[in-house]
């Protein structure tokens, strides 16, 4: 019984003097400890922040891409395959390009020596007024518009010859342009749904009730119907006019499937040009001459009129001698002579309202005439061969440097693991 005591008693002054040394330490535990540590830990993180930065070896990445020069050169013979195959699939295109210089008059010819200057620097100082009629920058418009357009619908074209001394197929352009078109396979494959629905909406619609399309001449521009929309859409992306603003240049260039039309039309596109500028420019002054010609007969008309009545009062009163005749017969050679003055200023003002129309012609020379293409502007196959080639061969270089940037990445989260586990269980 004392043995229990005793033992009992051992037990009861270890566990007061443990909880003694754990009082001591919490007693010596200050704030001052807690903010050291606080202050410390960012040094840690400091201390590990340069360990987190990744370091790519460029001479390993540049031994894992050699190793795989069989595969890049693999996908590279792949991609110069589909080259080929894109290249051979385009249809040629053959541009024709002609320059015009056109006359230009200005009013205001002061101040020659800057407004040359100003155009060698790409500046045009008459472009806001003084000049007579159209002027340059206004014609790429002109030739984007619906009307000018539709002009070349019924052009006659011929197609380059297949052979050598066969003659070529002759039709309109407007044929050409929407039914002897080349195109991509992709875009027959991309169009075939859209054609698809169209068939299925038209198959209902009764045969009898499609009307025939009218001509050109005919249209209602305001109504124009959906075949010739798709032709003005279809020349619209064919021809372009750019005016050098140095130089006060047209260039004007077209674009066919077959050298020939693109040459045919450059030279009826060229002529179409001329011949708006010289409507546009003697619009006023052909309005003046139409009005002159018509007040010259009518003042003709009147002066034969007078000049009928004068000649039968004498005629039929050539014995009578009277006073009241002799007045009739004075006022009647006034009134001829008046006539003729009339007569002689009107016909005055059609020989000047000529001479004006003919001054004010424009004339474009042409620098660069129309020459039918040797060779095709497109597609430049060597191009496309050589960029699906660098494509083929870039698409292997690229997936395996991201491949082994993202194994190095695995690696260094492996090879942290295990530190941060001790980080957290200490």
């Amino acid at each position: 019984m004392n043995g229990f005591s005793s033992a009992r008693r051992n037990s009861a002054q270890r566990v007061s003097v443990k909880s003694l040394s754990l009082s001591e330490e919490a007693s010596s535990f200050t704030p001052t400890d807690t903010i050291t540590m606080a202050q410390k830990q960012p040094e840690i993180e400091t201390n590990d922040k340069p360990n987190e930065e990744k370091e790519i070896d460029l001479l390993e990445l540049l031994h894992t891409v050699w190793s795989a020069r069989k595969r890049i050169l693999k996908y590279a013979l792949i991609g110069a395959a589909v080259g080929l195959v894109v290249g051979f699939s385009i249809p040629k295109t053959y541009i024709t390009t002609i320059k015009l210089a056109p006359e230009s008059k200005s009013g205001n010819n002061g101040g020659g020596g800057m407004a040359g200057l100003a155009a060698m620097a790409g500046f045009n100082l008459n472009a806001g007024g003084g000049s007579e009629g159209i002027t340059t920058e206004i014609f790429p418009e002109i030739v984007k518009s619906t009307p000018f357009l539709l002009e070349f619908a019924e052009i006659p074209v011929t197609l380059a010859p297949k052979k050598t001394g066969q003659a070529g197929e002759r039709m309109s352009l407007f044929e050409y342009v929407t039914e002897r078109q080349r195109q991509a396979w992709w875009k027959h494959i991309l169009s075939a749904p859209g054609r698809a629905i169209g068939w299925v909406l038209s198959s209902g619609r009764d045969r009898n009730e499609e009307k025939a399309l009218p001509p050109v001449d005919s249209v209602d521009i305001f109504r124009l119907p959906a075949e010739y929309k798709g032709f003005v859409r279809a020349l619209n992306s064919m021809m372009t006019v750019q005016n050098d603003k140095k130089t006060s240049m047209l260039e004007a260039q077209v674009t066919m499937q077959d050298p020939l039309v693109s040459a045919v039309v450059a030279d009826s596109l060229v002529a179409k040009l001329q011949k708006y500028m010289t409507a546009y420019r003697t619009q006023k002054t052909r309005h003046d001459l139409e009005q002159n010609i018509r007040q010259n007969a009518e003042a003709r008309a009147r002066y034969y009129e007078v000049e009928d009545r004068l000649a039968e009062a004498i005629d039929q009163n050539r014995n009578i001698s009277s006073e009241s005749l002799r007045v009739r017969i004075e006022r009647l050679r006034n009134e001829r002579t008046l006539a003729y003055n009339v007569w002689n200023q009107t016909a005055s003002q059609v020989e000047m309202t000529k001479i004006k129309l003919q001054e004010e012609m424009p004339i474009a020379t042409v620098v660069e005439p129309a020459i039918i293409p040797d060779h095709p502007a497109a597609p430049k196959k060597m191009l496309i061969l050589v960029a699906f080639t660098f494509l083929g061969g870039l698409w292997v270089v690229g997936s395996i440097v991201i491949r082994s940037l993202l194994t190095e990445d695995d690696k260094t989260s492996s090879e942290e693991s295990p530190v941060a586990q001790e980080l957290e269980t200490k």
